[in-house]
C-alpha cells in the first residue's frame, strides 16, 4: 500500500503522542494511587515499625514511594549568552552573594 497523504494522516490518528499518557500507563497509576489511598494507615504502622529498628530503611522507602506521587524535574541546560566569568569576577561574585547571605541570616 502506497504511502500517500490519507495514509499518513492514518497513521498519524493511530500513533502515540508525546505528552499524552498511554491509557494503560493512566490506569495503572489510577490503580496505585487508590491502593495506597486506601492503606495510608497501614503504611504508616508500617513505616513507624521499620523506622524503629531501622530509620535509614525507613528513610529509604519514604524517597523510593516518592518517586510514584512527586513529580520527577527534568534536567536543563542553562546557556548564558555573557561569557564565562574571569577567576577575578568568580571570587568578586562569591564574596558578594556570600556579603548577601549574611546580610538574611
Amino acid at each position: 500500500m502506497p504511502f500517500t497523504p490519507e495514509t499518513a494522516s492514518n497513521a498519524g490518528k493511530n500513533s502515540s503522542r508525546k505528552g499524552v499518557a498511554n491509557k494503560t500507563t493512566s490506569e495503572i497509576k489510577e490503580a496505585y494511587q487508590l491502593l495506597v489511598e486506601n492503606n495510608l494507615e497501614n503504611m504508616t504502622a508500617w513505616l513507624g515499625q521499620i523506622g524503629r529498628d531501622n530509620p535509614e530503611k525507613a528513610f529509604d522507602l519514604i524517597i523510593k514511594m516518592s518517586d510514584f506521587i512527586v513529580p520527577k524535574l527534568s534536567r536543563q541546560e542553562v546557556k548564558l549568552d555573557k561569557p564565562t566569568l574571569t577567576p577575578e569576577e568568580k571570587d568578586a561574585r562569591i564574596k558578594f552573594l556570600l556579603k548577601k547571605a549574611k546580610g538574611l541570616g
